[in-house]
């Protein structure tokens, strides 16, 4: 598994891509593959500014 720091930071890059088009969500989850193939689930939430903060990850099947 790799480290939470690393697995943040992939997911912070990769989430522009997964926010939803409703303003009114408050959490997003999705799915990443660390090559050749570590695959993880991370959780997003909104704060109350309105901006997505990481919340969490668990290792996910690849």
């Amino acid at each position: 598994m790799h480290p939470e720091a690393q697995i943040k930071l992939i997911a912070d890059t990769l989430l522009p891509g997964f926010i939803p088009k409703s303003t009114e969500e408050k959490e997003l989850t999705f799915h990443f593959t660390i090559p050749p193939n570590k695959s993880y689930k991370v959780w997003y939430l909104k704060n109350t500014k309105n901006e997505w903060e990481f919340s969490g990850f668990e290792p996910a099947e690849a």
